[in-house]
């Protein structure tokens, strides 16, 4: 069976921006799952905020929705929440004293049995040291601190 990937927003973000200084590092775990070697799991609301996103970036609406429409074109399972899932999130947050947004992709992670959560958020390995799905931030530190030049 082949590995399943979660990606958070800012990575399928990073995926779209080809001069984005993390894209090379975010592609070399997400292109297997756009290959459909592995499956590349996505929150179903979340194609609607990376538009949101590409736009905040400087992207043109037309750009971003098509940027957007050419993600949709590749296999991608997408997982949806439900009570069950938000009550997991706030579980996880009281247990974990951190943030219900970043707990939820926890939650996701777990309801979808994901092998890895990708995403470029340092907060991130901590929150997942003791989680039954491998926490990946691809992204050296060194290129994260040029992150905001990019905005």
């Amino acid at each position: 069976m082949a590995d399943s990937v979660l990606a958070d927003l800012n990575a399928l973000t990073i995926q779209l921006v080809d001069d984005h200084p993390g894209h090379p590092y975010v592609a070399d775990e997400l292109v297997p799952a756009l290959n459909g070697s592995e499956t590349l799991l996505v929150f179903g609301y979340l194609p609607l905020r990376v538009q949101w996103l590409l736009e905040d970036l400087g992207f043109e609406t037309v750009a971003a929705r098509n940027a957007v429409n050419s993600l949709l074109a590749y296999p991608i399972e997408f997982v949806d929440s439900d009570e069950e899932t938000v009550r997991d999130a706030y579980e996880i947050s009281a247990a974990k004293n951190h943030d219900v947004y970043d707990c939820f992709y926890l939650a996701l992670a777990r309801q979808a049995d994901a092998d890895r959560l990708v995403t470029t958020d340092r907060d991130f390995e901590a929150l997942c040291a003791d989680e039954p799905f491998e926490y990946v931030n691809p992204v050296p530190e060194s290129v994260v601190e040029e992150f905001h030049t990019v905005s």
